[in-house]
């Protein structure tokens, strides 16, 4: 009779171990949301991130505008947004309200498209990295995990393509190429920029200066067709 009351206390005490490692196991998941209009893709990143131990995604979509109640609803430790989302949203847009409205939250924004506008975007609304989709699985968990731990990941611009003569142009002149690329009329380009005829005349002949061309459409279109302006995506 003793030894099947011991036998009884070691199961409780066993059952009620088992009972706490689950529920700490619990308190320290990493609670991920994935925002990409590409449900096959975002399927494929969450099932990858969920055979991760410590990792859960509590939700993925593919629109971005919906990103702040998504946080008051699940209260993640990080969002995995891309920049082009359903109905043409600004993933980079919204990812800086979340820095704004919950520092806290990690955000990395990822993208497939070679626009450097949008990690100069992403680096002024404090997202916390930036990541192209053409890594693979081992380096986007070990992205993520450096971005939980405080780090800032962002690719090196300054050696993503030889072809990129774009990043020889300051801020300004990347703007004024990008509405271009968009608009494809000089007058707009004033008018959105709020600039005169004179000062964008000054600005283009930097920027053939800078990049070798002596013709803005036939620039627009080498930016475009490289994948270096996305005209499509327009920031808010």
């Amino acid at each position: 009779k003793q030894n099947f009351n011991l036998e009884i206390f070691m199961f409780k005490i066993i059952h009620d171990i088992i009972k706490l490692e689950v529920f700490s196991r619990r308190d320290i998941m990493i609670k991920i949301i994935i925002v990409d209009d590409q449900k096959m893709l975002r399927d494929m990143i969450s099932d990858t991130l969920n055979m991760e131990e410590d990792f859960e995604v509590v939700y993925n979509g593919g629109n971005a505008s919906e990103i702040v109640e998504l946080c008051e609803k699940y209260s993640p430790d990080l969002i995995l947004m891309d920049v082009c989302t359903d109905n043409n949203e600004n993933g980079i847009y919204y990812g800086g309200i979340v820095k704004e409205k919950y520092p806290k939250i990690k955000v990395i924004i990822m993208t497939g498209v070679l626009d450097i506008n949008f990690v100069n975007d992403a680096k002024n609304v404090h997202i916390d990295s930036f990541i192209y989709k053409n890594i693979g699985k081992n380096s986007l968990i070990h992205n993520i995990r450096n971005t939980l731990d405080g780090y800032s990941v962002y690719p090196d611009t300054n050696i993503t393509n030889e072809k990129n003569i774009l990043s020889k142009l300051s801020s300004k002149e990347l703007e004024l190429l990008t509405i271009y690329c968009r608009e494809l009329d000089r007058d707009k380009v004033c008018k959105k920029m709020n600039i005169s005829t004179s000062t964008l005349k000054s600005h283009i002949a930097s920027i053939y200066q800078k990049t070798g061309y002596n013709n803005l459409s036939k620039l627009a279109f080498f930016a475009v067709s490289n994948g270096f302006i996305n005209p499509s995506l327009e920031s808010k």
